[in-house]
């Protein structure tokens, strides 16, 4: 997230995983004993707390808790991400304060392993068959600070080590990763630039660069750069830049650069339906002004500027079960504005009862999970009817991230 430069200290040194882990299975509470077939397994949730180590899990068929557990490694983790293997029977969590990725196995709901990363570890992302010998890989950004440099942490998802750690002088605040035709895809937060990475040299090949900066490097405000870099069914990235509000845009198929789109006012990010997108429209909240753009993704321009957003909207879901339509997730507001995602125009506005962070939407679109940070709930929303059909309480404290398999997973 955006305090990348103004990184908190890490705790106590990591000790050896097996002595993290003692005991860790004995913290789980089951409100029944959990279905760890490999069907149910990919038809679960996980919500990471900010503010405590508590991993809670539920069962999306049944809408019930499945566990709940302390996933804490020493002094706090200040969890911050989760990511799912191919197979969902493996769950891995950044610890951004103990700069480590913490493995959970899905069907003990225990603490299996710690792998130590870079510092101040954020945000992750599953590449599959990646690796030299085909295998799934886990890349996580660490975003440094406090005298110690950013890099990327590439992970064996079977063997659980890391095989290379990537810096380039590109890398100023790396805040997602994106995967596409041999490539990943870096933007940084605190930089005016997407540093491009061979997938099998591990190294970076290019630098996006917006149209007004002339080299990389840092960019002068916090947040400044690029806090995202989506990519849509066509392998289309966008990418806002926070500073200027242009979009840059990136053929990620042909490895062309296409002109960027001025667009908005201090925007977050641009968001793109990968689940099923036949409207053709990629939206983006301005903080700036409180608004969302509503972008044609072939022509490139904005068609729409709706004023149902926020000064801290952080993300915005979509699903086919509501064509159509775009849930934007409003955190000072406490309400997710649903709005038409080609004009841009309210369709309802609903109320959560707490400030928003992320959200997941589902793999079959059925249902918005939000977690209410403030209130320490989990919301799940009905994306066809618009209605909250289950509230958790007691999640955790500061309820931060949730990821489910397959499903429209995003971080800040």
């Amino acid at each position: 997230m955006m305090q990348a430069f103004t990184v908190r200290c890490c705790a106590a040194a990591l000790v050896s995983s097996l002595a993290l882990c003692a005991g860790c299975a004995d913290d789980a509470t089951h409100a029944d004993p959990p279905d760890a077939t490999k069907a149910a397994l990919k038809r679960r949730a996980y919500v990471v707390s900010e503010r405590s180590d508590d991993l809670f899990v539920i069962d999306l068929d049944t809408l019930t808790k499945v566990g709940q557990i302390d996933i804490g490694v020493g002094g706090g983790n200040a969890n911050h991400m989760v990511a799912l293997a191919a197979d969902a029977r493996k769950v891995f969590i950044t610890a951004a304060d103990q700069n480590a990725v913490v493995v959970v196995d899905a069907e003990s709901l225990a603490v299996t392993n710690v792998i130590e990363v870079g510092y101040h570890d954020t945000h992750c992302n599953v590449c599959l068959g990646c690796g030299d010998r085909g295998q799934d890989e886990l890349w996580v950004v660490n975003e440094g600070g406090n005298g110690h440099p950013s890099s990327v942490s590439v992970i064996d998802v079977e063997r659980e080590t890391v095989t290379d750690t990537i810096e380039h002088e590109s890398l100023v605040g790396p805040h997602f990763v994106r995967f596409s035709e041999g490539h990943a895809y870096i933007p940084n937060i605190g930089g005016n630039q997407i540093s491009i990475v061979d997938m099998k040299t591990h190294r970076v090949s290019d630098v996006l660069l917006t149209g007004g900066a002339e080299q990389t490097g840092a960019c002068s405000a916090d947040p400044c750069g690029f806090a995202d870099a989506q990519i849509d069914r066509n392998g289309t990235l966008f990418a806002a830049h926070i500073e200027s509000g242009d979009v840059l845009v990136y053929d990620t198929l042909a490895g062309q650069r296409l002109a960027d789109v001025p667009m908005g006012f201090q925007p977050w990010a641009v968001f793109v339906d990968t689940l099923s997108d036949d409207f053709g429209t990629a939206l983006m909240p301005n903080w700036g002004d409180a608004t969302v753009s509503v972008m044609d993704g072939a022509a490139l321009r904005e068609i729409a500027r709706s004023p149902e957003g926020d000064q801290q909207s952080y993300g915005i879901n979509f699903s086919p079960m509501a064509p159509g339509q775009a849930f934007v997730l409003n955190r000072i507001k406490k309400q997710v504005a649903v709005i038409d995602r080609m004009t841009g125009k309210l369709v309802e506005r609903l109320d959560v009862g707490g400030t928003t962070e992320t959200a997941s939407t589902t793999s079959d679109g059925r249902h918005l999970l939000l977690p209410v940070s403030s209130a320490n709930e989990l919301s799940i929303i009905d994306m066809q009817t618009r209605e909250e059909i289950e509230r958790f309480e007691n999640v955790g404290q500061y309820p931060w991230s949730v990821a489910t398999w397959g499903g429209q997973n995003y971080c800040h």
